[in-house]
């Protein structure tokens, strides 16, 4: 299967010295599935959805996997916009016959790890409750229209909810592990679903 891979930064690998350890780098290997990686950081769902005709529709991929909106909520401070681009890049794919695989964003984690010239003007944990909301948005759209869902979040979460900081080289963008870990989650998904 060719499977492009539309995102951000934590879809391109961001701050890995490896790229090749990337989630969608390990599931190709693990699965002998060609992904193809659209990752942009700093991207938001809106960029996705203006890059989406010709780096995913007109290549024509057996699936898309769609991970994007974190980007949106920092510079906004809601996620009403990225929710109603992403359905839109849904449907689109849609009326082409390209199953999408919906994923759940990862949580940010706490402020600590923030460096502090980033989003200054927010606060983390207002951030960190929308992220939150996005992600539960998500589950339950992808649950009412039966879509197969990518999980992403919460192998990020501890058994009390908060966020592992030990999979996060920052606030937002995981480590080597936490690519592992969203390898694993994509992983199962291909296997349950495709």
């Amino acid at each position: 299967m060719k499977i492009i891979c539309m995102g951000d930064s934590i879809t391109y690998g961001f701050g890995l010295p490896d790229l090749s350890k990337r989630w969608s780098d390990l599931v190709s290997a693990r699965t002998g599935h060609v992904l193809i990686n659209r990752g942009v950081s700093g991207d938001t769902t809106g960029g996705m959805l203006a890059r989406c005709q010709t780096q995913v529709f007109d290549q024509a991929p057996d699936a898309m996997v769609l991970l994007g909106g974190i980007n949106d909520i920092s510079i906004t401070g809601q996620y009403h916009t990225a929710f109603a681009n992403v359905i839109s890049m849904f449907r689109q794919a849609d009326l082409l016959s390209i199953p999408v695989i919906l994923g759940v964003p990862l949580p940010i984690c706490p402020e600590e790890l923030c460096p502090p010239v980033w989003e200054p003007d927010q606060s983390m944990a207002r951030l960190a409750a929308l992220a939150e909301q996005y992600a539960d948005l998500t589950l339950c759209y992808a649950a009412d229209k039966g879509l197969p869902v990518a999980d992403f979040r919460t192998p990020f979460l501890l058994p009390d909810g908060r966020a592992d900081r030990t999979l996060f080289q920052d606030c937002l963008h995981p480590t080597e592990e936490g690519h592992r870990r969203m390898a694993d989650v994509l992983c199962q998904v291909l296997a349950e679903r495709f």
